[in-house]
């Protein structure tokens, strides 16, 4: 009696050990965000609407065009789509653990025995053949099921990973889409302002053609020395230096963006070939609250998401120190046949339950368990680490606009005074107040001026789509993350 009590003791700890075990997943701190952005901002909540299709913001139909093709055609885009594909796959498989299986199975088998010893005399078996060697014949034709019931969630908790991680596949598949929508956007905002620079070379590169004439003329009648002339003739060659170079960059610029579209070489440089201005964003770009990210921002749901795909694998991990229990069963018809004289079939049908209690594993289960721990662990560090880059992200992108816009309106003003300048210097050379070399110096500084100008423009209209993008922009956080659904 006290040793039936003794073992009734164990058994009661042992459980109370299991179900201790299998309630003690790490808990871990919920992500804090600061309540507000510590750089200016304009005051206001986020403009989901704009958020959702930023590009339109630009004016610019091409840049639409350009971004929704490279949302839909980029190769790596539809490789993270292929891979939320693959845990939508895994998830259905995880569920699959939940029902029985069904199988039909059959079996044939042959033996021979050899006999070597004669029957008496008048011994009903030989009658059957079973005097000489024997061959024996066994087959079963049978409907086999198997279904291991989840009594204490193992399953169940897999199924909750597979579906967090099918949801973390889901937001990468966005978040490679809005990273796409951003590097089309800012290689075209490149283009544009390769072609216009390459537009004010060729301007610069007249002007110093003309002070190369003009400082020639002067010298032969020796108003200049041969030092003035030769400055004159290396700043031309220096811009055509420059315009050289700069072809090269918008060719290699038009070429990535064929890349990034996953266009033939050469596409854009054809579509494209029209000048146009750098597109700019008339609208304020609102940022709400740093708490709106862990909304909108795909790579942030992705990163929750994985931890707790993370969590859950270690609950399952923990739930695996639990007894198992299956069952089986099977109907069919088997047959026996001994040489060819004797036969027999019959139907037949038989159930079974298995139970199995984890002793002794040397430590499997358990390293199974600190595995999940660690892996947890990590996705934890990598889900704060993505705050912070996001915050990141948003703070620099406000900085950058708000000192972008100043150096655009104080480049604005700048090109402003020298296109005066230089219709005062046109206006004083036909009064013959001022000569031809004052005329083109001042339209020189009136080209750099633009060149800088175009610079700020451009620097301004890449901190827009930085911003952008930075807020989680370019798709709609409402709608059901879905490697299938619009952007």
């Amino acid at each position: 009696m006290q040793r039936r009590d003794g073992l009734k003791r164990g058994l009661l700890t042992c459980a109370i050990a299991l179900s201790a075990a299998c309630s003690s997943v790490p808990e871990r701190a919920a992500p804090e965000l600061p309540p507000d952005w510590f750089a200016s901002a304009p005051e206001g909540p986020v403009d989901a609407g704009l958020l959702v299709d930023w590009w339109k913001a630009f004016d610019d139909p091409q840049v639409s065009n350009v971004v929704e093709r490279a949302m839909e055609r980029n190769r790596d885009v539809r490789l993270a789509m292929l891979q939320a594909e693959a845990a939508r796959s895994q998830l259905r498989l995880s569920r699959a653990g939940l029902f029985p299986a069904i199988d039909a199975t059959g079996s044939a088998t042959r033996q021979w025995i050899g006999n070597d010893q004669d029957l008496p005399p008048g011994s009903p078996l030989a009658e059957f053949g079973l005097d000489d060697n024997l061959r024996i014949d066994i087959w079963e034709l049978a409907l086999e099921a198997s279904w291991e019931i989840d009594l204490f969630g193992a399953t169940r908790a897999r199924i909750d990973g597979a579906r967090a991680q099918l949801r973390s596949a889901q937001a990468e598949a966005v978040a490679a889409r809005i990273a796409v929508a951003s590097a089309a956007a800012q290689a075209y905002i490149q283009i544009r302002a390769l072609q216009a620079q390459r537009e004010l070379l060729r301007e610069g590169i007249g002007v110093a053609e003309e002070l190369e004439r003009i400082a020639g003329r002067l010298f032969d009648v020796g108003e200049v020395t041969r030092l003035d002339v030769e400055s004159a003739a290396a700043e031309r060659a220096s811009l055509q230096a420059d315009l050289g170079e700069l072809d090269i960059s918008l060719t290699e610029a038009l070429l990535m963006l064929d890349n990034l579209l996953a266009e033939p070489p050469g596409t854009l440089a054809t579509e494209l070939d029209a000048e146009v201005p750098v597109p700019l964003a008339a609208s304020p770009i609102t940022a709400g609250q740093p708490i709106d990210l862990l909304r909108r921002r795909p790579d942030l749901i992705a990163a929750v998401a994985q931890l707790e795909a993370s969590s859950q694998q270690s609950l399952a991990a923990r739930r695996d120190l639990f007894p198992t229990l299956a069952v089986q069963a099977a109907a069919g018809r088997s047959g026996l046949r001994l040489n060819n004289d004797l036969s027999t079939a019959s139907p037949f049908a038989r159930v079974a339950a298995l139970f199995s209690l984890p002793l002794l594993d040397f430590g499997r289960r358990q390293t199974a368990i600190d595995l999940a721990d660690l892996e947890g662990d990590a996705a934890f560090i990598g889900m704060q680490q993505a705050i912070a880059d996001a915050l990141l992200d948003v703070e620099q992108g406000l900085a950058a606009i708000e000192g972008q816009q100043r150096r655009h309106a104080a480049l604005s003003r700048a090109r402003d005074h020298y296109q005066r300048a230089h219709e005062l210097a046109r206006t004083s050379y036909r009064l013959g107040e001022a000569n031809l070399n004052d005329v083109l110096n001042a339209q020189r500084g009136e080209l750099q001026a633009r060149q800088q100008y175009l610079a700020g423009r451009t620097a301004l209209a890449t901190a827009q789509v930085s911003l952008y993008v930075a807020l989680g922009g370019g798709w709609a956080p409402e709608q059901p993350v879905t490697a299938e659904a619009r952007p």
